[in-house]
């Protein structure tokens, strides 16, 4: 939630609740990761809590404001903890496109069609460097036939 990224306490409450929902739906899955909402990230802190309440991958890092590489890879990565000097078992898998980056009108307000194009884009470098394209859709931008429709052929662009 948006103040866990600096509240192990919280985020351990809340991780171990979603355990107990999934088990208790019999779903089961080999990994657990996540990204925080409007990128609420702390460099020093955040990936140590993750890394210690057994969540296994972070997708956080993105641009808010434009879609692409802000950790200049499409690969996922070992993090690192900046106060202990150490490597964790925590891996971040970079956030490459999130919907409300390249549709939102407080961002880059590109259009289906705009939008499209540059995704296309992103996944042909993805796919030339054999990386992993991360794409984060939210529910509110599959509301009507428009958005929908993009949605869609965003998906067959990335298989």
């Amino acid at each position: 939630s948006y103040h866990t990224y600096c509240s192990p306490t919280l985020l351990k409450q809340e991780f171990s609740k979603l355990l107990q929902v999934c088990e208790k739906e019999n779903i089961s899955q080999d990994e657990w990761g996540g990204r925080h909402h409007y990128l609420r990230w702390k460099a020093s802190e955040t990936w140590q809590h993750w890394n210690d309440v057994g969540l296994n991958f972070d997708s956080t890092l993105s641009f808010a404001d434009h879609e692409g590489f802000r950790c200049g890879v499409c690969y996922d990565y070992p993090v690192f903890n900046l106060l202990l000097s150490k490597e964790l078992s925590l891996r971040e898998v970079p956030l490459i496109v999130m919907d409300g980056t390249i549709l939102g009108s407080n961002y880059r307000n590109l259009g289906t069609e705009k939008a499209l194009e540059n995704i296309i884009h992103l996944t042909g470098l993805v796919k030339k460097y054999d990386g992993t394209f991360t794409l984060l859709w939210h529910n509110n931008f599959l509301l009507g036939e428009k958005l929908e429709k993009l949605y869609k052929r965003v998906i067959v662009s990335i298989v």
